[in-house]
């Protein structure tokens, strides 16, 4: 009598198991919603999210602190050589109120750039992504009587960085964290 009670148990537990696993399990883990059940309790688009935490990156991981100098009515660009996709974290800090424009180059596009931001500030933080291939970074401008410093900080994933200014450049290879 005891292993009828048993092979009952067992029998449910399966049945229990199996009816999850078509209504939940199946529609909220492979997309797949035999039942329709995964529609109604809304767990059919589940299975299409996107990973998307983990990033391998191709480029080293670099970081640098440089700090510019712009005398008055003086302006510079700064930028860095990035692939699509790659990140850079950023903080910029002077001593007075500069004009900035931040903005990126396409390499692969002939005279096409995009500004991302622009104004009259002091500082600024935050991340980036760049969006294509080229030359991301910021063009600063002193419109004041005054020198300003300016310390810049970065880190992420790029190839180089360059200084424009005075119709030339200075390719930086910053030092190699890893």
């Amino acid at each position: 009598m005891k292993e009828h009670r048993l092979v009952a148990a067992i029998g449910i537990a399966f049945a229990s198991a199996l009816a999850i696993f078509l209504t939940v399990v199946l529609p909220a883990e492979f997309g797949r919603d035999p039942l329709g059940t995964g529609r109604l309790l809304g767990l059919s688009g589940m299975a299409d999210t996107t990973a998307d935490s983990l990033n391998p990156q191709y480029e080293v991981h670099k970081s640098e602190t440089i700090e510019l100098v712009l005398e008055p009515f003086q302006s510079l660009e700064y930028k860095y050589l990035m692939d699509r996709g790659n990140t850079l974290v950023f903080s910029w800090q002077a001593d007075g109120e500069l004009y900035f424009d931040m903005h990126a180059e396409d390499i692969t596009v002939e005279d096409y750039d995009e500004s991302y931001a622009q104004g009259d500030a002091a500082s600024d933080q935050g991340s980036y992504q760049a969006a294509f291939n080229g030359m991301h970074g910021w063009f600063w401008e002193n419109r004041t009587f005054q020198t300003v410093t300016l310390k810049l900080s970065t880190a992420g994933f790029y190839v180089m960085a360059t200084e424009f200014r005075g119709g030339g450049s200075t390719d930086r290879q910053p030092p190699q964290v890893f």
